[in-house]
């Protein structure tokens, strides 16, 4: 995998299911980007944490 940031072959991919979503978070060795994706689009950092909160009764 290719970061899109840097174009270099140092991305680490962590897949893990949120609140009931399959999520992905990329990282690159190099550059440090960061990123989030749900199936094959981007998401923001404030929707992985809105799925992570617990349920309110």
């Amino acid at each position: 995998m290719l970061c899109t940031n840097c174009n270099k072959k140092n991305v680490i991919e962590i897949r893990m299911t949120v609140g009931g979503e399959s999520l992905a978070f990329h990282r690159c060795g190099s550059c440090d980007a960061k990123a989030w994706t749900s199936g094959e689009r981007a998401i923001e950092l404030g929707r992985v944490l809105d799925l992570a909160r617990p349920a309110r009764v």
